[in-house]
């Protein structure tokens, strides 16, 4: 997300893409990226097939990532709405605002899209 928001990135091209609107662009291509990528290895590493066809499995995981990706731009967007300037983490690192926001979206939703996925798309 960070790469494709960079000013000669996507913001180059879209008017909206800016930080005033969180990024939206940035963050629905970067999150489809993670989406894809989270269905191969939670397929592969982390739960067994569930009750279901993998066609219906797979549209299941697309649901339920599309509500997630969803609320986690809205949770990115709630925490961007406080947090404007980049932070000082123990005096050592300065961390740029938009990754600290993600990064609390993302471990907040990632919990919630976790439970949802064992127990609606790999449930036996």
């Amino acid at each position: 997300m960070k790469i494709l928001s960079l000013p000669q990135m996507l913001p180059s091209i879209f008017t909206f893409e800016n930080k005033a609107h969180a990024y939206p662009l940035s963050n629905i291509i970067s999150t489809a990226g993670g989406i894809m990528s989270n269905y191969f290895f939670s397929i592969r590493y982390v739960f067994e097939r569930g009750k279901h066809s993998k066609r219906k499995e797979f549209a299941l995981f697309l649901l339920l990532s599309i509500i997630t990706m969803l609320m986690s731009w809205g949770v990115f967007a709630f925490f961007h709405s406080f947090i404007h300037e980049p932070i000082n983490i123990f005096h050592i690192i300065k961390v740029g605002d938009i990754v600290v926001c993600k990064a609390a979206a993302i471990l907040l939703v990632s919990v919630i899209n976790y439970i949802a996925k064992k127990k609606i798309v790999f449930s036996n």
